[in-house]
């Protein structure tokens, strides 16, 4: 075969997967902006850390960056799976949805790190309300104990 039919083909079958999966890219789009978004908050998490404690760089990390890459390929994939699943092969329930559903269980797990992040190491008064509900992911991410800064009446 020659290099021109090759190349056709691989056009006409990414064409068709890509019209294939297109009901779906508004919904992958708003999962991408809620990645972006906690992947931000982290950072900002990272500098709020490096200016308090001395501990962690402050900086976009790479390693981050392939997690980032990674929860964004999960994302795609199973956005895909439940609109392939809800109109390919549970036909007969006439729309459930489902990639509407798993975009919203998505986007909430993405807003809910998104607050964590942004309360973490953070002095202000909603902060500190949210920590009572939210884990404090400066602890856990950058290996800080937290009651060494924690002033005695913060603690009870």
């Amino acid at each position: 075969m020659q290099l021109n039919t090759i190349l056709k083909w691989a056009l006409s079958f990414a064409t068709g997967f890509l019209t294939l999966i297109e009901p779906t890219f508004p919904f992958i789009l708003i999962c991408a902006m809620a990645i972006s978004l906690d992947a931000y908050s982290a950072y900002r998490l990272s500098k709020r850390v490096k200016a308090k404690t001395g501990k962690g760089t402050g900086k976009f990390r790479s390693s981050k960056g392939s997690k980032v890459f990674v929860t964004t390929i999960q994302m795609l994939a199973l956005i895909v799976l439940a609109y392939l699943i809800d109109t390919k092969i549970l036909v007969m329930f006439n729309g459930l949805y489902l990639a509407n559903y798993v975009s919203l269980v998505f986007c909430f797990i993405q807003i809910w790190s998104i607050l964590e992040n942004e309360s973490s190491m953070n002095d202000k008064p909603w902060a500190k309300i949210a920590q009572r509900i939210m884990v404090d992911k400066a602890e856990r991410h950058f290996d800080i104990d937290l009651h060494e800064l924690k002033e005695p009446e913060d603690l009870k």
